[in-house]
């Protein structure tokens, strides 16, 4: 069994097992971010998540800056995820490879990080539509060729930030 789409073609797995996967590349300013649609079966991937995901990667600026600015916020937190990664980035690279990937310098190394970080992939999950599900992951990284590091925003159908987290 497949699904057809107008923005993704068919979808589908070659074998029984009902998966859905779909991957391209997109253009996000000067670079380059992988994306991926995924689902274990074809029966929970409604039409209407699909145009919801085919919105969000038309829309995909706008995408990114929602999750920086959640970002952002999450550094009003007395104890953050994303102050406690900035940290430990600090800590853990070289003060070369952080001078070369920081394309800002405000005097902010918090928000000068945030703004230099770069979107590495969006995984989307269109069975996910529940408020409180990740429906959407984006991987940020300061330097992809010096770290495994990534600061991570799980957004819901709506794109509103429901998690960030970690992971190295």
């Amino acid at each position: 069994m497949t699904i057809e789409h107008d923005f993704f073609g068919i979808l589908g797995s070659d074998d029984d097992s009902g998966e859905v996967y779909w991957s391209d590349t997109a253009e996000l300013g000067d670079q380059n971010v992988e994306i991926d649609v995924s689902s274990p079966d074809e029966e929970s991937v409604s039409s209407e998540a699909l145009d919801i995901v085919a919105a969000m990667i038309n829309a995909l600026e706008d995408l990114d800056s929602q999750a920086r600015e959640s970002l952002v916020a999450d550094l009003s937190a007395e104890v953050s995820v994303t102050s406690q990664f900035i940290v430990a980035q600090f800590e853990e690279l070289d003060a070369e490879v952080l001078e070369d990937a920081l394309i800002w310098d405000s005097g902010d190394k918090q928000i000068d990080y945030l703004r230099s970080i770069q979107l590495q992939r969006i995984g989307f999950h269109p069975h996910h539509i529940g408020n409180d599900q990740h429906f959407a992951v984006l991987d940020y990284s300061i330097s992809p060729h010096e770290t495994d590091a990534l600061l991570v925003v799980t957004l819901d159908v709506h794109g509103d930030t429901i998690v960030i987290a970690t992971d190295s």
